[in-house]
């Protein structure tokens, strides 16, 4: 999101940064003595907002720029979050700064650090890579010429590294790019695998493939807590899945010659399309851990639908049959084009077929029953957060407005920014926090 009061040297830079999110929710438990109806299927942990949206809210802690120790001008935003440890980068028209923010509270964690001058940086971004760990990487004009990388362990507050690297922001032939999967920066080389990413800001393991990271890890605003599991192309028919944190390569526990096809991730597991051995006529699909173990292996035939990554959705000839990982069938929908988008708050699955994704049909996974359909941008592409019942979006005129998940009014709407004011608002962690000019502040329940 872009506003009026943002510095153009900075526009580009700021394009692609990306809040990263983690936290996690509870489950609810039975009676003692009481009969006990059957239990729901559990759902994936999701990141949702502590405070609730059901009211415009209103501002909680507040700090300035002068409280946080940086210049007089600086425009600060997120770049990322270690549990409620939010990371947060102020630019100048001369330098970056890193430095950290409890964001339940309002107080500095850490810094702020300088990282450096802009210079002629063409890209610039900011990564968590293995907390406590964060790696800054500049990119000059030059696609020979080094970037310059700085890496912070935000737990001591230290710069650890300040030197050249190897590693781009933007796609240059030959070089890793970066990529942000979970709570780790991998890097990316197209035709050759991909890389982990050391202390020094130096690639480390390598899982060799097509380099390619399909886009589920690169969308925004997802409320599922994210995976340390990611896939690429084999080059053969069968993807691979492997872990960002060490690299190891997940094998998944089949039958022997089965013929396996596309991987999709999902939090606490992966889904693998395959056909069995003795017929290969036959899409099928299984589901397992973290570690390969399986963990159901649907006697519906069909592929996995790739729109749907917050828990899996296969596509059948005659429904779509929404699943949990252990194989508990929580909607059968009737069969349609493939799913462009599908999200999971709360106990709620959102799906859109339209290619614009502003059509989205409700489905209360407690019952089954399908509910309201809401239309426009406000659970697609301008979707920030949600305490579970109200969404929080970008407005069209207004940084962020409510609304009701039930009905898909809207509740209400912060006002747009005036002239000579830049307003933006983001989740970071649980809590929502807005920036307007030098002032940070967290948004809570009046």
């Amino acid at each position: 999101m872009t506003t009026k009061g943002d510095r153009p040297l900075w526009l580009k830079a700021w394009s692609i940064l990306g809040v990263i999110l983690l936290a996690l929710v509870g489950c609810a438990g039975t009676t003692e003595g009481a009969p006990q109806a059957p239990s729901l299927p559990k759902l994936p942990q999701q990141v949702l907002l502590s405070a609730s949206m059901r009211q415009e809210p209103v501002p909680g802690w507040t700090v300035t720029v002068d409280n946080l120790g940086l210049p007089a001008g600086t425009v600060v935003r997120p770049v990322g979050n270690i549990g409620d440890r939010g990371i947060f980068l102020g630019i100048t028209d001369e330098d970056w700064w890193l430095l950290g923010i409890d964001v339940t509270s309002g107080e500095r964690s850490f810094g702020p650090l300088q990282l450096g001058s802009a210079g002629d940086a063409t890209d610039f971004n900011c990564y968590v890579n293995g907390p406590p760990r964060v790696l800054c990487v500049r990119q000059g004009p030059d696609p020979s010429a080094p970037s310059t990388a700085w890496v912070v362990d935000t737990s001591a507050g230290k710069l650890t590294y300040d030197g050249p690297t190897d590693l781009r922001v933007a796609m240059t032939q030959g070089h890793p790019r970066l990529e942000q999967v979970g709570d780790y920066a991998v890097a990316a080389v197209t035709g050759e695998g991909v890389h982990g990413v050391g202390a020094r800001a130096e690639v480390t393991w390598f899982v060799p493939g097509d380099g390619i990271l399909p886009t589920q890890f690169t969308r925004p605003g997802r409320d599922t807590a994210p995976s340390t599991l990611a896939v690429q192309g084999s080059g053969k028919v069968a993807d691979v899945v492997f872990s960002v944190v060490d690299g190891q390569v997940v094998d998944p526990a089949v039958s022997h010659g089965v013929q396996l096809g596309r991987a999709v991730v999902y939090p606490g597991g992966f889904g693998y399309e395959f056909v069995p051995a003795d017929d290969f006529t036959k899409d099928q699909v299984a589901f397992f851990d973290d570690t390969g173990s399986k963990l159901a292996e649907p006697s519906v035939h069909g592929k996995l639908d790739s729109g749907s990554v917050d828990i899996p959705m296969i596509a059948a000839e005659r429904s779509r049959v929404v699943i949990t990982l252990d194989g508990r069938r929580l909607l059968e929908l009737p069969p349609s084009k493939p799913a462009t988008s599908a999200r999971l708050i709360g106990s709620w699955f959102y799906l859109a077929a339209d290619p614009e994704n502003r059509v989205w049909q409700q489905f209360d996974l407690d019952t089954g029953d399908a509910g309201k359909t809401c239309e426009g941008e406000g659970l697609g592409a301008y979707y920030l957060a949600s305490d579970g019942e109200v969404a929080v979006a970008l407005g069209d005129r207004s940084p962020a407005q409510g609304v009701d998940l039930a009905t898909c009014e809207v509740l209400w709407s912060i006002p747009g920014s005036a002239p000579n004011e830049a307003k933006e608002v983001w989740k970071v962690n649980t809590t929502l926090v807005q920036r307007t000019n030098d002032r940070l502040f967290s948004l809570v329940a009046p």
